[in-house]
């Protein structure tokens, strides 16, 4: 998505109407809709931009977010994902937005315990990779984000409760994820590194 608004330098986030880009929008139930008070009508996504996060426009204008998340795997070999209840309405694992200035593995292991509740020693997280991925949507407007992406090794009984922005968490082997709808970013990092970093 081109970043197609005159964004204030007054150092303060803005948020716009994704359809006539009124900065006059309120959620609907936490994040599950955008209403707007101008055009009366309701969408799943809206456009904000923050300062308070890593994002930029590259030459063709397109507006970018830095992204951090953690591939958890058990000792059984089945990696943890669920159901996300607000747009991208996909199967995911825990990720995030990086705030503006935080070192992405920082971000990785806030995720995961904003999300999942699962606290770990960032020295466990073990970098995969950092991917460009076009077509990765999110709520906040922007189509493109580059991935910085963790795996991380939990012992074969751990449990974990969704704690925001999704519901029915499952252990599921690389085929049965790929058999579920995937958010843009998950299927192509499941194909791209199955057989490499993520020793999938």
């Amino acid at each position: 998505m081109k970043l197609d608004v005159e964004v204030p330098g007054d150092g303060r986030r803005h948020q716009y109407c994704w359809g006539c880009r009124a900065e006059t929008v309120t959620a609907v139930d936490g994040a599950a809709g955008f209403r707007c008070a101008t055009c009366g009508e309701e969408y799943p996504r809206t456009l904000a931009v923050d300062p308070a996060l890593t994002w930029w426009v590259d030459g063709t204008g397109e507006y970018w977010h830095a992204t951090a998340g953690v591939f958890v795997r058990r000792a059984d070999g089945r990696f943890l994902l669920f159901e996300r209840v607000y747009f991208p309405l996909r199967w995911t694992v825990p990720a995030g937005h990086i705030d503006a200035g935080e070192d992405p593995r920082h971000a990785a292991r806030r995720e995961l315990g904003e999300e999942v509740g699962l606290l770990v020693d960032e020295a466990d997280l073990v970098l995969v990779g950092v991917d460009e991925m076009p077509g990765d949507s999110c709520w906040r407007g922007s189509d493109a984000h580059r991935w910085h992406t963790y795996v991380v090794d939990v012992p074969a009984g751990t449990t974990v409760q969704v704690l925001e922005e999704g519901r029915r968490p499952a252990w599921l082997t690389p085929s049965e994820a790929l058999g579920r709808p995937l958010t843009v970013p998950v299927r192509a990092l499941i194909e791209r590194y199955g057989n490499t970093g993520l020793r999938m």
